[in-house]
């Protein structure tokens, strides 16, 4: 059986600094949502003017919840993202109140990746092909 990937959650410990963070950093479009388990917001990664999420060919959007809805104080997993220039980005992690962990490297002639944590202390990477 495949899987793909359709959904992700981010734990915060403070939905609305987290919401600033991934809405300055990233430009994201960041949402309250009613949630049974405390605060919950969708973020949506797309570009405003963009089909549907379901239109568009891996777009993955997800949600930002409080790491005690989810069960967990810590992330899960490491998402990485791509599409973007690394050491900019970084720069504004480090602005927007996140840390780099890991500073750019290469991945042989394949491309490059860096790792930082957010406002939360979520640890997220960063992806560039070359």
């Amino acid at each position: 059986m495949r899987a793909t990937v359709s959904h992700f959650e981010i734990p915060t410990h403070d939905i609305e600094r987290a919401a600033k963070f991934y809405r300055r950093v990233f430009g994201w479009r960041i949402e309250p949502q009613p949630w049974a388990d405390g605060e919950y917001c969708q973020v949506r990664t797309e570009e405003p003017q963009a089909p549907p999420p379901s239109a568009l060919r891996g777009a993955i959007q997800g949600g930002l919840a409080s790491a005690q809805g989810l069960g967990c104080d810590q992330p899960l997993l490491v998402i990485h993202l791509s599409g973007c220039a690394l050491q900019p980005v970084l720069e504004e992690v480090s602005a927007a109140g996140g840390r780099v962990v890991v500073p750019p490297r290469r991945v042989g002639e394949v491309g490059e990746f860096a790792r930082f944590r957010d406002s939360e202390g979520n640890l997220l990477g960063l992806w560039r092909a070359r």
